[in-house]
């Protein structure tokens, strides 16, 4: 029992140290490059099969941080996964992205999550009008501390 809190205290100190941290430079660089594209594939391991799950996603960028949502109330099965095991693998262009998500909760970072969407996205903000909830879905933080890019 010892151990085990010992440890859950550990990696919650490294969390948190990381999401203290600036973001290494490279990181940042590869995320600026990026940033405009239309999606990212996101990879999560499986919840109940331990097997690499991947699919785009929309996704927006702040602060080097990756912003994601989580339709259907988070009932997605990325979404189920990373609360799960939250080291997640992001794909873009030829950038690797490895990092640790973190599903956020704060209202004023979640209505800032939202307007990012409602900006970069002009199908969700239009259809905001009708009542749609595309781009206001659950908020998850992605911070990357890895990058790799494959070159031809």
């Amino acid at each position: 029992m010892r151990r085990q809190l010992a440890a859950a205290l550990l990696v919650t100190s490294a969390t948190l140290a990381m999401a203290e941290e600036p973001a290494l430079p490279e990181v940042a660089a590869a995320l600026a490059r990026v940033k405009d594209r239309s999606t990212i594939e996101l990879t999560t391991i499986g919840r109940h099969t331990a097997k690499r799950h991947t699919r785009p996603v929309w996704f927006a960028v702040s602060d080097a941080h990756v912003l994601l949502q989580a339709g259907r109330h988070g009932k997605t099965d990325w979404y189920r996964n990373l609360q799960q095991n939250p080291s997640v693998t992001l794909h873009c262009g030829s950038y690797t992205f490895r990092g640790r998500a973190a599903v956020l909760t704060d209202p004023k970072r979640v209505d800032e999550v939202h307007r990012l969407f409602l900006k970069k996205y002009t199908s969700a903000w239009l259809l905001s009008f009708v009542g749609s909830s595309i781009g206001r879905g659950r908020p998850v933080e992605v911070i990357p501390w890895s990058v790799a890019e494959a070159r031809p």
